[in-house]
């Protein structure tokens, strides 16, 4: 009897280990999805709150000729110590002075750039810019700064022959209202000066 007792005892307390092991792991990958989830909120409360910068080649909107080149942020907050790097650097034929401190300043890094904001710097003439020989391809890699630390590099290819056949449009600005504005201002007469009123009256 009691060797029958023993061996239940024996059979209940591996059952008893089975079923605390069994537990143990269930409770283990409930911790590991708990801190996956955990994780994963906190990236994408990250990455909702992270700067975006980017750099472009564009036509100037105010003439729809020249081309300029464009870094931006559009993402929510400030980007600190923002590092461009173009690679081969680009062309400095019709500003070289100020394409030169570009290069020099953005390697350096910029000290912020807030949110929506933009700089814009003239390339020179779109069409001795995109017919030229050879490659027109350009290595922008952009580095930064955000709230929580660095923000991961983007990297990528701007290749001026893609301005090639394009249509380069001039879509207008308030300075070309004011213009217009002032060239209509200089046709009224000049208040400043006495002028004489006739008024028509009925027999006359």
């Amino acid at each position: 009897m009691e060797t029958w007792i023993a061996v239940i005892a024996a059979v209940a307390a591996v059952a008893a280990a089975v079923a605390t092991a069994v537990s143990g792991r269930f409770v283990q990958q409930q911790v590991r999805e708990m801190k996956r989830q955990t994780d994963l909120q906190q990236s994408v409360a990250e990455g909702s709150s992270s700067p975006y910068v980017w750099a472009d080649v564009r036509l100037q909107s105010r003439n729809g000729w020249n081309l300029e080149f464009v870094i931006g942020n559009s993402g929510t907050t400030v980007a600190t110590n923002v590092r461009v790097a173009i690679e081969p650097p680009l062309p400095s034929d019709h500003e070289g002075m100020y394409l030169d401190a570009m290069h020099q300043r953005l390697s350096a890094g910029l000290s912020s750039l807030a949110p929506g904001r933009t700089l814009h710097w003239t390339l020179g003439p779109s069409p001795d810019l995109v017919n030229r020989s050879g490659s027109l391809a350009h290595r922008v890699r952009i580095a930064c700064d955000g709230p929580y630390g660095p923000v991961p590099v983007s990297e990528y290819v701007i290749d001026m022959a893609d301005f090639r056949e394009s249509v380069a449009r001039h879509d207008g600005t308030l300075v070309d209202i004011a213009r217009e504005i002032a060239a209509l201002t200089k046709k009224l007469p000049d208040q400043r000066k006495p002028f004489r009123v006739e008024v028509a009256t009925d027999g006359e």
